[in-house]
C-alpha cells in the first residue's frame, strides 16, 4: 500500500513531430471554461481510435512543417501534450491554460487544415502564457473590449491573445496559396486577415509594458 499504481492501459501515445497524445489529464482546471460556446475540456476520443487521432495530428503538424518550418521548430519546443476533447465534424474546439504550459486541448476535425489552425492557435497561446508568468504585457484597467473572434466582450489581454494566435494562421494560408497547395483557401485567408486587422485596431489604445510593446510592434510589422 501507499505505492504508485500503473494504469491498466497506455495513456500517452507518441506524435511524429514530438510530444504526446494524452488520454488522461492531470490538469485540475480542465472544467474551467471562459468561452461562452464551450463547456470545459473533458478528455474524449469521441468515436475515433487513438490511431485516427495521432494520424490527424501528425498530418496537421506535417502541413505546418512543410510551409512554416520556423513555426514548426517552435512547436517542437513548446508543444508537449495534445489532449483530445471529442469529435466535432462541423466546428473546431480548442483551449489552453496558463497553468498548463505545453498542453493543448483540441477536438478532432476531418479537415487537416482546420486541425493545423487549432494547433497553431493554441500553441501561440502557450507561448504568450509562458511569457505572462514573467510580464503582464498590457496594463488592464478593467475595460471590456469587442473581440472579432468572440461573441462576448473581452479584457485587453484576451484581444491580444486572439490577435497573436491568428497572425501565424494567416501566414500558413499565405504559404499554402504561394505554393499552389490543394488545400489553399483564399477566402479563409481574407477572413483571417480581417479578424487580425480588427483585433489590432482594438489594441491601438492598449497600454503595453516594455515587453508588451516589443511584442505589439512585431505583430504590427508588415
Amino acid at each position: 500500500g501507499g505505492g504508485w499504481e500503473t494504469a491498466a492501459e497506455p495513456a500517452f501515445f507518441p506524435l511524429a513531430a514530438g510530444g504526446w497524445l494524452a488520454t488522461c489529464d492531470t490538469n485540475p482546471l480542465w472544467a474551467l471554461e471562459a468561452h461562452p460556446d464551450k463547456h470545459g475540456n473533458a478528455v474524449s476520443l469521441g468515436e475515433e481510435s487513438v490511431e485516427a487521432w495521432v494520424s490527424a495530428i501528425d498530418s496537421a503538424r506535417a502541413l505546418i512543417r512543410d510551409h512554416l518550418p520556423d513555426l514548426a521548430g517552435e512547436h517542437a519546443q513548446v508543444l508537449a501534450t495534445v489532449v483530445p476533447v471529442g469529435v466535432e465534424p462541423e466546428r473546431s474546439l480548442s483551449a489552453s491554460y496558463r497553468e498548463a504550459i505545453g498542453q493543448v486541448y483540441v477536438s478532432l476535425h476531418p479537415q487537416t487544415l482546420v486541425m493545423a489552425e487549432a494547433l497553431i492557435h493554441e500553441t501561440q497561446h502557450n507561448k504568450l502564457n509562458l511569457l505572462l508568468w514573467s510580464d503582464p504585457l498590457v496594463q488592464d484597467d478593467g475595460a471590456l473590449l469587442p473581440s472579432p473572434v468572440r461573441p462576448d466582450l473581452r479584457p485587453v489581454l484576451g484581444v491580444l491573445l486572439a490577435a497573436h494566435a491568428f497572425l501565424p494562421v494567416a501566414a500558413l494560408h499565405r504559404a499554402l496559396i504561394a505554393s499552389g497547395h490543394p488545400l489553399a483557401d483564399p477566402e479563409r485567408l481574407q477572413a483571417v486577415d480581417r479578424l487580425n486587422r480588427e483585433a489590432l485596431a482594438v489594441l491601438a489604445d492598449a497600454r503595453p509594458t516594455e515587453v508588451g510593446r516589443v511584442l505589439l510592434d512585431g505583430m504590427r510589422a508588415p
